[in-house]
C-alpha cells in the first residue's frame, strides 16, 4: 500500500474513531434529556425524555377534581405535547453539532427532515486515482 494512502485510511480511521465517540456522547446526554410542562391553573404538569417518552404525570393541585373528563383529557394532551416539544428542541441541541451542513436537527428529531437530499447514496471518494481505488 502507498504511504498516501495508508495516510488517508489512517485519517479516515481517526475521523471514525471522533464519531463513534461522538455518537456514544450524543446517547448518553440524550438519556439525560428531561423536560417539564405545566398546564395553565396547573391542572397537571408533565415530565418528557430525550426520545418524547412521558416520564412522569403528577396534578400539583386540586383543580383537575373539577373539571369535565374530556377538558382534563385536552389539559393532559396538550401538555404532554407541550413537553415533548421542549424535550426535543433540547436533544436537537444536542445534535445539531453531529449532523453535515443543511441538516436541521429540529427537523431531524421531529422525523421532518429529507435526509436522503444531504447525503447521497454513496460517500465522496476524495484524492484517490482510479488505480487506487
Amino acid at each position: 500500500m502507498s504511504a498516501p494512502l495508508e495516510q488517508q485510511l489512517d485519517e479516515a480511521m481517526a475521523h471514525y474513531r471522533d464519531q463513534r465517540a461522538s455518537a456514544l456522547d450524543y446517547q448518553r446526554r440524550l438519556g439525560e434529556v428531561a423536560a417539564t410542562a405545566t398546564s395553565p391553573r396547573r391542572v397537571v404538569s408533565v415530565t418528557v425524555g430525550g426520545q418524547g417518552q412521558v416520564t412522569d404525570v403528577s396534578f400539583p393541585t386540586g383543580a383537575y377534581k373539577r373539571m369535565a373528563p374530556a377538558e382534563l383529557a385536552s389539559a393532559i394532551l396538550s401538555t404532554i405535547a407541550e413537553a415533548r416539544d421542549k424535550a426535543l428542541d433540547e436533544a436537537a441541541d444536542l445534535l445539531a453539532p453531529m449532523l453535515p451542513p443543511g441538516l436541521d436537527a429540529r427537523q431531524v428529531m421531529r422525523g421532518q427532515a429529507d435526509i436522503g437530499a444531504v447525503l447521497p447514496p454513496e460517500p465522496p471518494v476524495v484524492g484517490l486515482t482510479e488505480e487506487e481505488l
